[in-house]
């Protein structure tokens, strides 16, 4: 007779095992993000939304302005993080991100992370599939529709990561020419 060793884990066990599975799906690694729920919305344009909400919270004792030791917690800011897309649904995070004060110096500071670029929505893992398939040769329209979002954000997103080299002011005094040809008349 077989017998099996039941282990009982605890709510919180479970609830940080269904966190890291979420996030692992999207490549998130920041520790400090918690997962509370993910819950299913419909938009304006009768789509279907998957999102995960959750709060990135962490000690800081330093203010980034001035140097000195007077922060406190103030709150959180909530920010809506557009992620890439799995089996054609479309997910965000809304991440509510802690803010801090300085009582000295009287500037206020939100906890920052990894996955999105600071004062954007994209997340740089969405951004970065946007580029793989850029360089496939895909219109943009195509693109936008397998990433869920605009044509217009997808050639934002190309004309902010690609850099030209700038055109030169005057012409080179040598020029070679491969083929030539003239029409006589």
């Amino acid at each position: 007779m077989l017998r099996f060793n039941r282990q009982t884990k605890s709510k919180r066990e479970i609830m940080v095992s269904h966190d890291h599975s979420i996030l692992s799906l999207f490549e998130i690694t920041d520790g400090n993000i918690n997962v509370q729920s993910v819950s299913k919305i419909k938009t304006t344009h009768s789509q279907h939304i998957h999102v995960i909400n959750a709060s990135l919270t962490y000690d800081r004792s330093r203010c980034s302005h001035c140097g000195k030791s007077a922060l406190i917690k103030n709150g959180f800011r909530l920010s809506k993080i557009r992620l890439p897309t799995l089996n054609g649904g479309s997910y965000e995070l809304h991440l509510r991100r802690q803010r801090f004060y300085c009582k000295k110096c009287h500037h206020t500071q939100s906890a920052s992370t990894n996955i999105v670029v600071a004062n954007q929505t994209f997340s740089r893992q969405l951004k970065h599939t946007v580029m793989e398939l850029l360089r496939e040769s895909l219109p943009a329209t195509t693109i936008a529709k397998l990433c869920g979002i605009s044509p217009s954000s997808v050639i934002r997103i190309l004309q902010n990561d690609v850099h030209l080299p700038n055109a030169l002011k005057e012409l080179p005094p040598h020029l070679c020419f491969d083929e030539f040809r003239s029409a006589d008349k």
